[in-house]
């Protein structure tokens, strides 16, 4: 990826795509919510929305956890837990069918919410996690859990990423990376942001634009821009589908008050019909708020049970 730095600036500001390379920029409209010194850009050949700098990201960013540790609902690890702990259960139970007896590595691992709910299904399970905080507090009830990519061994049948590849710079080279530590039939299994969320393209919430757009999401995948990511690290695509982590209750919430908070607020009106059917109207529509790829490395005989459908 090509970055100059502008005139008069310290920080780098980014030329070009960091997935397709291409040069046909655009600045999208958005504002980050905690700065007004990063804008935002969409390339015109993936349709892949990005941040215009990354000179914010370094390996001591990871390290110190800011954007993991500091937020306003949460004070303590066990907060954190707790507080993702519906989010947690959910992604958990998603998965588990596809690593019952495998060799898992949750990469970006956290707290270990989903290390500790795997940990009875899957062979074995191990974490990649570069804030030291979390890796500590793991490492002190048992959990192996790594600083980065580099230092774990594998091979793993499986390969987690919830919610990880939108901070990384480099989205290309970090699925290439994972991949090499995949057994032959291995899978990678990548949920990230999807930047046509129907918050922003059909109900066009103002403040849930500015919400959703942050100096720690660095990307905003498409299906069009994940699909050329996981292509250019010379992957395979085996399925890409739309996933809600929230449901109408939480977007009638957004347009009522103006911010999150409905899947807590409104819970009564969540039913489980309601759920399963606004989230493949939103899937169908490519307006879900989360995309899921599963991603092999190409063989010739490519038959596992990973190949199911993504839910």
């Amino acid at each position: 990826m090509k970055i100059v730095p502008p005139h008069g600036e310290t920080h780098f500001r980014n030329e070009s795509c960091p997935i397709c390379g291409g040069e046909n920029l655009r600045s999208r409209q958005e504002r980050l919510r905690d700065t007004d010194e990063i804008g935002v850009l969409e390339c015109a050949s993936c349709s892949h929305v990005f941040l215009d700098t990354f000179s914010h990201i370094n390996d001591a960013y990871f390290a110190r956890g800011v954007f993991m540790k500091e937020k306003p609902f949460v004070t303590t690890i066990e907060d954190r837990l707790r507080h993702y702990a519906r989010e947690t259960e959910e992604r958990a139970s998603r998965v588990a069918p596809l690593v019952v007896n495998k060799r898992i590595l949750d990469f970006g691992c956290g707290a270990g919410g989903v290390i500790e709910r795997l940990s009875a299904v899957a062979r074995s399970i191990e974490g990649v996690e570069p804030t030291e905080v979390f890796r500590q507090w793991l490492s002190d009830r048992g959990a192996i859990v790594h600083p980065n990519i580099e230092s774990a061994k594998g091979p793993y049948d499986a390969i987690l990423l919830f919610h990880v590849l939108e901070h990384v710079p480099d989205p290309v080279e970090t699925l290439a990376l994972l991949s090499k530590k995949l057994s032959p039939h291995g899978r990678l299994y990548v949920e990230v942001p999807n930047v046509n969320d129907a918050l922003l393209t059909i109900y066009k919430v103002d403040a849930a634009r500015k919400f959703l757009f942050f100096s720690d999401h660095l990307h905003y995948f498409s299906r069009r821009s994940l699909g050329e990511a996981i292509q250019r690290a010379g992957l395979s695509k085996i399925s890409l589908s739309g996933h809600n982590r929230f449901g109408l209750a939480n977007h009638l919430y957004w347009l009522a008050a103006g911010k999150p908070g409905g899947h807590v607020e409104w819970s009564f009106l969540e039913t489980p019909t309601v759920t399963q059917e606004y989230a493949r109207a939103l899937a169908a529509a490519d307006m879900s708020d989360s995309l899921i790829a599963m991603v092999g490395v190409p063989v010739s005989t490519d038959i596992d049970l990973a190949d199911e459908p993504v839910r």
